[in-house]
């Protein structure tokens, strides 16, 4: 797979081809030009000094860009590159505010071809931080050296440098403390950190970008095509479930990949779309390339796709927003057309076709592996692999009316037992599945719905943080043909700081060099096949929730419970019903989900008899 004319990607013919230049001199915006820009705080946390320093080196021209993190970029944010500098005077001048050497009047803003434009990023990052800048234009023999201290020049002098720029972030928010605690955890800091870098990874292929953390080099990328760049950073497997988009419409044009129906994840994690290789967050265009796989999704899955858009810039306004993250265009349901005809040609085509392949005694071995694979009586059991069900989940043959008796439930002694109001308690109890999704029954008061996916979802939850709670490992059952997958950098990092827990519900995962694992076992109530798929949307739980302050042993049963609980949309058969529910009053908290949503709701007879207008 190739995407056609890497030219295109390296030679966007909307972004001023600014390799090999000079930078124009730096001049002060006059109020009547300062007034139009839209403004806004420029550094909320490191991850946005990160973008601004990295978006200067590459209007610089750099080809070479190196960024060095410390303490996610709270004690240090180092940005190297081999740009066309600054002279003296221009360093110094770059620290006033709207001082810019990229627009020079008001006709420029209909039609900007770099990344900054403003200039607020440098002074708003110096009067929160110690930094530290050396520059050198490629025609001189020495560079200066500037120190500012909280917005203030304290040091400058001639020094010896290589061409293009060093600016060295210290101690970031030192002089406002309350800016500084409002930042989250370290993993939380530099997730976001990442996730911008990858933005540039992507659109700037042909630069050679290094990442150092905390003395560990993450990425070294040296130029490439736009197809090696996404293996590099997202891994062979995830380039491989890619599909090549490509449309054109006059001076508009759409290319880029987008994932196989079956590569979806259940979070918006790996969107991006380019405009004139600028990054922006449109949720019109992201929902047009999701309608345009049709009903070939899952439900609550996502596509994973690499959009560039190119746009004459006097069609878009990117002045709308101080983030420059969101951008308003002349016609956007034209584009939002373009996006979705794209799409929609694309996963028409024959490479959408999942791969799969079954060797001869496939069938034998499978066999095999069934007896590796301990059962589980635990609702709701899985499908084995060998497709037989007992105690198990199975589609039910039609929606029809069913049932059936059970006996009444002990109260534990932990929780106090619902009313008769509240649970189907009578000796014989009728029950409806609804749309695959809900569970009716006739209670004395009324009429009782349960929610089957977040009732079973309470119920793995508190059987799994009681576990853990205790100190009890989750039982594993071993693959026969373990499995090797390569995380992306963002997922690995997830991966290290929850494995032990991994480890206790009940995964066994080896690690290999670089970001490859494999998985040699699951817990029982994993479906085998589907062991990849929980554990990347455990780690997609985690990134999602990562605000979450519950102990850690909630956290990670939160996270397996939403994710191996039985979805909704699933066929329960009688018995299925009759133990969830079952199992759901013997919970101590039946009434909601581990996240608050509720899991049964009361419909009165009173509030029916109002609605037939009987009283």
């Amino acid at each position: 797979m190739s995407l056609e004319g890497d030219g295109y990607i390296l030679k966007s013919k909307y972004y001023r081809e600014v390799s090999g230049y000079s930078m124009p001199k730096i001049n002060v915006l006059p109020p009547n030009i300062a007034n139009k820009i839209a403004a806004g705080e420029v550094v909320d946390r490191p991850a946005s000094v990160v973008k601004e320093l990295v978006e200067n080196s590459i209007d610089a021209g750099a080809t070479e860009i190196t960024v060095v993190i410390q303490q996610a970029g709270k004690e240090l944010i180092q940005v190297v590159d081999n740009g066309s500098g600054m002279d003296e005077t221009d360093a110094v001048l770059a620290f006033e505010r709207h001082a810019t050497s990229k627009i020079t009047n008001i006709k420029d803003l209909d039609r900007i071809f770099t990344l900054g434009f403003r200039g607020e990023a440098l002074p708003s990052i110096a009067s929160v931080s110690r930094l530290e800048l050396i520059t050198c234009t490629a025609d001189s023999n020495e560079g200066v050296l500037l120190r500012i201290n909280g917005g203030k020049l304290e040091h400058k002098e001639k020094v010896a440098a290589q061409p293009g720029t060093i600016i060295s972030v210290k101690n970031l928010f030192f002089n406002t403390p309350a800016r500084r605690n409002f930042l989250r955890a370290d993993t939380t800091e530099f997730n976001h950190i990442l996730k911008w870098l990858k933005r540039f990874f992507l659109a700037y292929p042909n630069i050679h970008f290094t990442l150092i953390n905390n003395g560990e080099e993450l990425y070294h990328l040296p130029a490439t095509s736009l197809d090696e760049r996404i293996a590099q950073v997202f891994g062979k497997e995830f380039y491989e479930g890619l599909v090549f988009v490509q449309e054109d419409l006059g001076e508009i044009s759409l290319q880029g990949y987008v994932c196989r129906p079956d590569m979806a994840r259940g979070n918006t994690q790996n969107q991006f779309i380019f405009l004139n290789r600028r990054t922006i967050v449109n949720r019109n265009l992201s929902h047009a390339v999701f309608q345009g796989y049709g009903n070939l999704l899952e439900r609550s899955r996502y596509p994973q796709f690499v959009m560039f858009l190119e746009i004459p810039p006097h069609l878009v306004d990117v002045n709308v927003h101080p983030t420059k993250m969101e951008v308003r265009f002349a016609n956007e349901r034209v584009i939002y057309h373009l996006f979705l005809s794209a799409v929609r040609k694309a996963i028409q085509s024959k490479n959408i076709i999942p791969k799969f392949s079954m060797a001869p005694q496939e069938k034998e071995k499978q066999e095999i592996q069934k007896q590796f694979i301990s059962s589980t009586t635990v609702l709701p059991s899985r499908e084995t692999q060998s497709g037989k069900q007992s105690s198990q989940i199975s589609p039910a043959s039609s929606q029809q009316q069913m049932s059936f008796e059970y006996e009444e439930l002990p109260t534990p002694s932990h929780r106090t037992a619902p009313s008769e109001e509240e649970a189907p308690t009578t000796q014989q109890s009728t029950f409806w599945q609804v749309h695959n999704r809900y569970i009716l029954s006739q209670i004395p008061s009324g009429l009782v719905i349960i929610d089957q996916h977040v009732a079973h979802e309470r119920i793995l939850f508190e059987q799994i943080s009681d576990s853990l709670k205790e100190g009890k490992s989750i039982p594993t059952q071993q693959l026969l043909f373990p499995q090797t997958i390569e995380l992306s950098l963002d997922d690995y990092l997830i991966y290290q700081d929850i494995k032990e827990w991994l480890s206790k519900i009940g995964f066994a995962i080896t690690e290999l060099s670089g970001r490859s694992i494999v998985i040699e076992g699951i817990p029982g109530d994993v479906k085998v096949g589907k062991e990849e798929k929980i554990l990347l949307e455990i780690l997609d739980y985690f990134r999602e929730n990562e605000g979450n302050e519950y102990p850690p042993h909630e956290r990670i049963a939160a996270a397996f419970a939403c994710k191996n609980a039985i979805k909704s949309g699933e066929k329960l058969t009688q018995e299925e019903m009759k133990s969830l529910v079952n199992q759901l009053f013997q919970t101590r908290e039946p009434y909601f989900c581990p996240h608050g949503r509720p899991v049964i709701v009361t419909l009165h007879l009173e509030e029916l008899d109002k609605k037939f207008k009987r009283i």
